[in-house]
């Protein structure tokens, strides 16, 4: 790859604008017999001069069906021909370009009510669409219309039907522009929490009630749903933390968890979990490892830590860049046309790595038993340990010895084989929420992993802010490509948690840059957020957005709405409470609209009738630090630790709340905690053990709907 970049003519208007991208998705199509460009006006104004439809391929490195259909639609001969003559093709990495994906799969969905990746888009030289579709075979097969076949459609339909073609690019123009535009404040139509329980009644509809999860085939780990069912269960009652808990459990027995290396892949083709597509991307694991955390602070469910364990590892054996930050995604296979062959097993290959008792307990265990002769199985949790070790004979304690050393061998072959590509791209938003997760581990699953948090929120700060602006994407330098509106608000999210963890000023004052980064250049002025702050002109990219709708990652509103309530209730600055009120009142419409797909923006709106709880802890001595660990280590939903250590952050807290605290603190001269929930704050606290108990229990009675 990089002998053929180094002999690439960048004088050539193409071939510079398909190197602007740093995507190994798309510099790989350097490669193809298919003539492409990146995303840029060039592309489009070539395509305007020489009277061409646009193709428009949007896909992502860890994306299967992406690499199958560049090998061989876009490989074929007769396809490449089509589409060099007749076609300005552009290639786009979802990951590096969130905003243009965003826009084309609303195109998609309204069009044929389907998307996905690969996204395959037919536009005009303005950037509308005329077609949209997702994988396509060179040629029909298997009920697929086949690629030849479409271009020649598309090219009759551009060239003999032009009218229609251009009634078509407006419908859909304006069915986009009001669908996925975002609210605006309505009068006589105020939030009402009765909203929520309508919200989790509807997930819970699609709740599997015998395999976990929601929805059948194919399942998306959920991990919005997860998160509102906890906060809620907290204080509704055992059941829907039972709901969460269930499929935490069955996900991670699942093949759509890693059991040799851990880490979730994206999703499972079937309804039991047993079969994933197999890339790995750094959001799921990091959203995942959260809702893993905070569930087992909440159940202590051991299975529960397990997994969770397993998800830490896996983010810093193998997406952690040891500099700070963390890789965006790994690679579903090695070879397309052996999809998850990595970690796949034929029975020769297990026998080969184990001794034949070690086989016989994996045969039963990870149900291999379920897999046809000849083909390889994907190991999965099939039955309890203690009923596997029954059918070969030996106790439930010998069998945990057993299958410990077995793992190990597994591990130690597998690391043998090729392994799938890791993107070594480091994202802003992405890589602060693998820090979140790291803080939630290290609180709540005891693990040693502080250290590599605070390192990329440092990463993030010193590498990718720069004069002002946070860049989205780094591979070996900060690339020229603007920080979204889920970037700045996740590293918001990261920092603020970084200075509830060390107490430090430049955490806190790096968190305070960016919210007020947020304020100047996403909020829109009736109320909410836009993703962007640098629109385009072309095609769709012209039309602001505010994404509400989870992916099934946390919505970029959702994420600016969480960093406006925190900040505010960290400074007092009323700017952030306003932005915060502003925008649950504006998205409110769409977000019902939007139903349960809108979860996470239903995590805020609950924050806005029952505050959740902030701790407070002053001092500077061993009873300091014993009351800030209790509060970090002492789950509640929501809960935000305040240090104040000292005088390093005061001049920066503008509420007389907490400035009062600190005045008590000083007059009685010993550390003290404080506990405020709902509408009012505990008396002060000097002891751990009576800390966490406060916490646990302070105005609880208030948040039951």
């Amino acid at each position: 790859m990089l002998a053929t970049h180094n002999t690439v003519d960048v004088s050539d208007p193409r071939l510079d604008c398909i190197m602007r991208s740093r995507s190994p998705f798309v510099l790989e199509a350097l490669k193809s017999p298919v003539k492409w460009w990146g995303w840029c006006r060039e592309a489009f104004e070539v395509a305007g001069r020489e009277d061409k439809p646009v193709l428009l391929d949007i896909g992502a490195s860890w994306c299967h069906w992406c690499h199958v259909m560049d090998e061989e639609t876009y490989g074929d001969a007769e396809v490449a021909k089509i589409i060099n003559e007749n076609f300005i093709p552009i290639k786009v990495d979802r990951d590096e370009r969130p905003d243009i994906d965003r826009r084309y799969q609303e195109a998609a969905l309204l069009i044929s009510g389907q998307g996905g990746w690969p996204l395959t888009v037919f536009l005009t030289p303005t950037g509308d669409v005329i077609f949209t579709g997702t994988y396509f075979p060179p040629r029909d097969k298997a009920g697929l219309p086949g690629m030849v076949r479409v271009l020649n459609a598309v090219l009759d339909a551009y060239r003999n039907k032009r009218e229609q073609v251009d009634e078509i690019a407006r419908e859909v123009r304006r069915a986009v522009s009001s669908g996925i535009q975002g609210g605006a404040i309505t009068r006589g139509n105020e939030p009402d929490p009765s909203a929520i329980g309508g919200i989790i009644a509807g997930i819970l509809d699609m709740y599997d009630k015998e395999y976990g999860g929601f929805g059948i085939a194919p399942k998306f780990p959920q991990p919005t749903f997860h998160a509102l069912l906890l906060q809620r269960g907290f204080y509704e009652g055992r059941a829907l933390i039972n709901v969460v808990t269930r499929t935490l459990v069955s996900m991670g027995s699942g093949g759509v968890y890693d059991q040799i290396g851990g880490g979730f892949h994206r999703y499972s083709v079937d309804q039991e979990w047993m079969i994933p597509h197999f890339e790995k991307l750094l959001i799921d694991n990091a959203e995942l490892l959260i809702n893993y955390a905070e569930a087992y602070a909440m159940t202590g469910n051991g299975e529960v830590k397990a997994i969770g364990t397993g998800i830490a590892q896996y983010l810093n054996s193998e997406l952690r860049n040891p500099e700070g930050g963390y890789y965006s995604s790994q690679d579903a296979d090695v070879d397309p046309g052996d999809e998850g062959g990595y970690y796949r097993w034929s029975i020769d290959e297990l026998r080969s790595a184990l001794t034949p008792e070690e086989y016989q307990l994996v045969y039963w265990y990870y149900g291999v038993f379920r897999f046809q002769h000849g083909e390889k199985a994907v190991l999965h949790i099939a039955m309890p340990l203690k009923d596997a070790a029954k059918h070969i004979g030996i106790n439930e304690e010998e069998a945990r010895a057993l299958l410990d050393n077995a793992v190990k061998k597994l591990r130690e072959a597998r690391n043998r084989r090729k392994a799938p590509k890791v993107n070594t791209t480091i994202y802003a938003g992405w890589s602060a929420a693998a820090a979140m997760a790291d803080m939630a581990a290290y609180d709540y699953l005891g693990l040693d992993t502080l250290g590599h948090a605070l390192k990329t929120i440092d990463f993030i700060m010193d590498k990718l802010y720069i004069n002002g602006e946070l860049h989205r994407a780094y591979r070996c330098n900060a690339l020229n490509l603007t920080g979204y509106l889920d970037d700045y608000a996740y590293s918001l999210l990261g920092a603020l948690m970084a200075y509830s963890h060390t107490g430090s000023r430049k955490y806190l004052e790096f968190s305070l840059r960016l919210g007020h980064d947020i304020l100047g250049k996403f909020e829109a002025s009736d109320g909410g957020f836009y993703d962007t702050y640098l629109s385009e002109d072309i095609g769709l990219t012209s039309i602001r957005v505010k994404p509400i709708h989870d992916t099934p990652n946390w919505s970029p509103n959702a994420l600016a709405l969480m960093g406006m309530y925190y900040l505010h209730k960290v400074t007092g600055l009323d700017e952030f409470k306003g932005a915060f009120d502003r925008g649950i009142k504006a998205l409110y419409q769409s977000a019902l609209s939007s139903g349960t797909s809108a979860a996470s923006y239903f995590i805020n709106l609950d924050w806005y009738f029952a505050n959740p709880p902030t701790v407070v802890v002053i001092g500077d001595d061993e009873q300091f630090k014993a009351l800030w660990q209790t509060a970090l280590k002492t789950y509640r939903p929501g809960k935000l630790v305040i240090p104040i250590p000292g005088d390093e952050v005061l001049d920066l807290i503008k509420d007389e709340a907490i400035l009062g605290m600190v005045r008590e603190q000083r007059r009685r001269g010993e550390s003290l905690a404080f506990v405020c929930a709902h509408t009012a704050c505990s008396m002060p606290i000097n002891k751990a053990e009576d800390l966490g108990q406060v916490i646990a229990s302070f105005m609880t009675d208030k948040y039951v709907y």
